[in-house]
């Protein structure tokens, strides 16, 4: 019964001795040591500039109108139409 609720070691036991220093790690090579969180946006320079950018196009909007450059010189008809059933006249 005892066998039968047994857990299993985690890491398996080193039976032979392995000779010579041990690798170094990827954490031990790049030193780091302790380095605040960056959010995903803030790891990629480029991206952050241009996300700042899109929300600064935004915030312009608000502020200034868009420049119309081909409505002054043409005319473009009716933009509706003109309503056949419709008199506005005034009848005396």
């Amino acid at each position: 019964k005892k066998s039968m609720y047994a857990v299993a070691p985690k890491y398996p036991g080193m039976d032979d001795e392995i000779e010579g220093e041990r690798a170094v790690g990827q954490m031990i090579m790049k030193n780091r040591g302790l380095v605040a969180h960056k959010s995903k946006i803030n790891r990629n320079p480029r991206v952050k500039k241009r996300e700042q950018y899109r929300k600064a196009v935004i915030r312009r909007k608000g502020a200034v109108r868009e420049v119309r450059t081909d409505e002054g010189h043409r005319y473009g008809g009716e933009q509706t139409g003109i309503k056949s059933g419709l008199s506005r006249s005034r009848k005396l």
